[in-house]
C-alpha cells in the first residue's frame, strides 16, 4: 500500500486534479439561454463580432457550434477562461497545457487558435477547407493571472463549425477526462449548516452584486438575467428571505403568472424563470351568520334590537403576525461558478 508524506499526499493529489478536463462544456451541450432569449452562445463561452451580420447558433443534426463571421475584416473571438476554479494557481503555474479544437472550415480563411496566460502566448492558424483538428500547448508563465483559449478569425464571412474543444495540464489533450467544473455552472443550491458557501460557490443571500470579470463563464449563463452593473457585468440575485416556487411555465396553477416582475434591475418579466411575485391574500369573504330564535318584545320604556343582515359587517382583525407563511427553515442559498 502506498503511504505518502504531507508534501508526497499533495503532489499525488494536484497530480489527480491535473487529470481533468479545463474546458467546460467542452462540447456544447449547455445553452441556458439558446431557446427563452435566443441567445446562443454556449454556456461557459464568450462570443464577440464587432462587425455586422455575425452569428453563432447550435446545429442540433451535427453537434456543432456553428460561427458565421461577418463581413469585413473585425474580428471575431470565441473563447473561455480556464483559470476560473478555486486554486488554479497551484494546479495551472509554470505548468504545460495542451488544448485540442476541433473543427469544420466550408469557406477557406485564417482561423487562429491561441493559448494566452496574458503574459505569453502561442497561437497556431489554420487556413483551407474541411476537417480540422488542432491542439496548441503553452507553458503557464508564474505570473500569470489568467488564461484563455481563444478562437478567433477575420476572414470575412467565413464559417467555423466547432465540435469540441478539450484540454488538461500535458503534453497531450485527452478528450475523456472528466470536467474540472464539478456539476453546472449556474445550478442554485443550499445549505443548512452554513453562513459560508464553498470555494466554487457565490452567495445569494448578500445584497446584490455584479459579477467581477473573473466569472466570464458565469456571467455567460446569467446573461443579464437579473440585470446589468456598472462595469457591464451580470448582477447576481438577492434571495434573501424568498421563498422559492415551481416555473408555472404555462399552467393555471399559478394565476398571475404573466404578470410577475424582473428580478433585481433586469427586464424579464410573464412566465419566466427567476420572476418574482409579492405576497398577496387570495381575495375572499368572511361570511357573517345571523339567527334570531327568541321573540324580541319591546315595552314602553324599553330599548329596541334590531339586526339587520344585509348591511356589511366585519371580523376582529387578527394580530399573530407581519405576514403569512408556512413553517420553514432559513438556509444559505447560493450560485455554482466553477
Amino acid at each position: 500500500m502506498k503511504t505518502f508524506d504531507n508534501k508526497g499526499y499533495i503532489d499525488e493529489h494536484l497530480y489527480a486534479l491535473q487529470q481533468r478536463n479545463l474546458i467546460y462544456n467542452h462540447d456544447f451541450r449547455y445553452f441556458s439561454n439558446q431557446i427563452e432569449f435566443n441567445y446562443g452562445i454556449p454556456d461557459g463561452w464568450c462570443y464577440e463580432d464587432k462587425g455586422a451580420n455575425g452569428s453563432i447558433n447550435f446545429d442540433k443534426n451535427t453537434e456543432r457550434c456553428i460561427i458565421k463571421k461577418s463581413g469585413g475584416n473585425s474580428l471575431m473571438t470565441f473563447k473561455q477562461a480556464l483559470h476560473e476554479f478555486p486554486r488554479w494557481k497551484q494546479m495551472l503555474l509554470e505548468k504545460v497545457i495542451s488544448v485540442k479544437v476541433v473543427l469544420n472550415l466550408s469557406i477557406a480563411g485564417d482561423v487562429s487558435m491561441t493559448l494566452s496566460d496574458g503574459i505569453d502566448s502561442n497561437t497556431i492558424v489554420k487556413n483551407g477547407i474541411g476537417d480540422f483538428e488542432v491542439e496548441v500547448e503553452l507553458k503557464v508563465n508564474k505570473a500569470a493571472k489568467s488564461v484563455w483559449i481563444t478562437i478567433s478569425s477575420s476572414a470575412p464571412s467565413i464559417v467555423i463549425a466547432i465540435s469540441k474543444v478539450y484540454g488538461n495540464v500535458g503534453l497531450i489533450a485527452i478528450e475523456n477526462l472528466p470536467c474540472i467544473v464539478q456539476g453546472i455552472i449556474g445550478e442554485r443550491k443550499q445549505y443548512i449548516a452554513t453562513k459560508n458557501p464553498p470555494a466554487e460557490e457565490l452567495s445569494l443571500c448578500q445584497a446584490p452584486v455584479e459579477l467581477s470579470n473573473d466569472y466570464s463563464r458565469l456571467n455567460s449563463v446569467i446573461n443579464n438575467r437579473f440585470g446589468k452593473g456598472q462595469n457591464g457585468n451580470s448582477m447576481l440575485i438577492d434571495m434573501r428571505g424568498y421563498f422559492s416556487r415551481a416555473w408555472n411555465n404555462g399552467a393555471k396553477v399559478d394565476p398571475d403568472a404573466t404578470n410577475r416582475k424582473p428580478p433585481g434591475t433586469g427586464t424579464i418579466e410573464g412566465d419566466h424563470v427567476s420572476t418574482f411575485e409579492q405576497d398577496i391574500f387570495l381575495k375572499h369573504d368572511h361570511e357573517l351568520g345571523f339567527s334570531i330564535d327568541k321573540t324580541i318584545l319591546m315595552g314602553d320604556k324599553s330599548s329596541t334590537t334590531i339586526i339587520n343582515t344585509a348591511s356589511t359587517s366585519k371580523t376582529k382583525e387578527t394580530a399573530d403576525g407581519k405576514e403569512t407563511r408556512p413553517k420553514n427553515i432559513a438556509e444559505l442559498y447560493t450560485i455554482k461558478w466553477a
